[in-house]
């Protein structure tokens, strides 16, 4: 695909796709980063090319790196700092004239937590560290095998790490069952029960839930738990500014989440604040202690010409809500993930761009949660999950069953396809005893923004 061309005298100077690999090496807090392009199709007619990179966007401001790289289509950037996000683009020139900047790529440089000691099985803790102070091994990634790397069971644990909550001798750092009562201590993390505590009973898993005011610019949400295998859904945007927008996530880990506001192609994408809530909750199935099911799971696809069905792990007692989320970010086309709910086995999805686009996109990963609707306190928390029918593009009243001391973290997205037309749920007003939603189309096709009216989907989370 092409992506930007000029046209000087006769020379045609055309930049097609750019790519990138990433490399971290294993005991370093630097990264490389090698981009590579397609040649010109004129190649005897291009000079060179330069790479352009930096810490913003060009959207934003000019880009504060430049290399003339000469005429190869492959550069590798060394130096890059962990924990930064980079964005990147190449042009093409000749003499006297330069094309414009290929189409951006970005790219997130994790944070480092390998000691520059070494770390031979990639836990996170040195070699060193593991042979004099935890009596790890070096060599084995989780040393007693109880489904928990060695480096996250000394995050959770804490100070606590070489404590004996069951009093067998052996420490809870190597105890595969730290409290005998014969779950693993990473059965009990996965299920939401207590590894320190005998008769806690994995009946719902650890959950987190929150609000966040986000823009544009990417930006990191730290997780307040610890997760081991988490799903994270975000959906939907406030509506404060007029122009139509997703939400895009990336960089998922059990330490939080990359966040930003994505306006439709044809828009400037630029976007004041809205505010967003969200869910993290750790993969799997359960069920509450009134029968209520619950899953939270992800795929990946590419699927953007039909809607195709996703199964559940487990079937559900009646037709659940489920929210839906975008959680990568391997192209930069504005997309999101419409789904249909219409059975207990499973729901329906398919991605969309604008309508304007045509309909392919690169795979990307999709997380969700499915919730049967109900309503009651669940981990201290106080929550209602519902339907609403009937929502089209004229703002809609919801009313709470629940009953919030404040207003509460709101989270949405449609359970129906009545109208093919990309569109996503928007709100406002939102208190303690309601909120107002819409179906807000996008306009790169034509102007209209009228809708035919959807199911809207909800979950409503007390603020914890």
């Amino acid at each position: 695909m092409i992506s930007k061309h000029i046209n000087y005298r006769f020379y045609r100077i055309v930049v097609l796709a750019l790519a990138l690999m990433l490399f971290i090496p294993a005991i370093s807090i630097a990264a490389e980063v090698t981009l590579k392009w397609d040649r010109n199709p004129e190649s005897e007619n291009v000079t060179g090319y330069k790479v352009y990179y930096g810490y913003s966007s060009r959207h934003d401001e000019n880009y504060e790196f430049k290399i003339n790289v000469g005429n190869q289509t492959t550069y590798t950037i060394s130096g890059l700092e962990s924990g930064q996000k980079y964005y990147f683009a190449v042009s093409a020139y000749i003499e006297g004239y330069e094309s414009p900047f290929s189409e951006e790529i970005d790219c997130y440089i994790p944070k480092s937590t390998i000691d520059t000691d070494g770390d031979g099985d990639g836990d996170g803790l040195a070699d060193d560290k593991e042979i004099t102070f935890y009596g790890t091994d070096p060599n084995n990634a989780d040393t007693d095998g109880d489904g928990i790397t060695d480096g996250n069971e000394v995050g959770y644990w804490g100070d606590n790490w070489n404590d004996d909550y069951d009093g067998d001798s052996i420490i809870n750092l190597l105890d595969p069952d730290s409290d005998n009562d014969g779950l693993s201590d990473g059965q009990e993390l996965t299920h939401g029960s207590n590894p320190s505590v005998s008769d806690s009973k994995p009946l719902f898993p650890i959950m987190e839930t929150g609000e966040v005011s986000i823009t544009h610019k990417w930006q990191r949400i730290e997780f307040s738990k610890y997760f081991l295998d988490p799903v994270v859904v975000a959906k939907s945007l406030s509506r404060n500014g007029v122009n139509s927008a997703i939400l895009r996530i990336q960089n998922v880990d059990n330490t939080g989440f990359d966040i930003r506001i994505q306006e439709w192609d044809y828009l400037d994408g630029r976007h004041i604040f809205e505010t967003v809530g969200y869910i993290i909750m750790e993969r799997g199935s359960y069920t509450l202690e009134d029968g209520t099911r619950v899953e939270a799971g992800s795929f990946t696809t590419n699927n953007t010409s039909s809607f195709k069905t996703v199964n559940f792990k487990n079937s559900f007692n009646q037709i659940p809500v489920v929210i839906a989320a975008v959680v990568s970010y391997n192209e930069i086309d504005a997309v999101f993930c419409r789904t249909v709910t219409n059975g207990t086995n499973g729901f329906a999805f398919c991605l969309q761009e604008q309508e304007l686009n045509p309909k392919i996109h690169a795979t990307e990963e999709v997380a969700y949660i499915a919730w049967e609707p109900s309503s009651g306190t669940v981990n201290s928390v106080a929550f209602e999950i519902n339907i609403k029918s009937s929502i089209s593009d004229d703002f809609q009243r919801i009313s709470f069953n629940q009953t919030f001391i404040n207003s509460p973290v709101f989270i949405s997205d449609m359970q129906t396809n009545n109208e093919t037309d990309s569109a996503n749920v928007r709100w406002k007003s939102k208190n303690a005893q309601r909120v107002y939603v819409n179906i807000s189309e996008e306009q790169s096709y034509d102007h209209e923004t009228d809708h035919v009216s959807e199911a809207v989907g909800f979950m409503a989370f007390s603020v914890q």
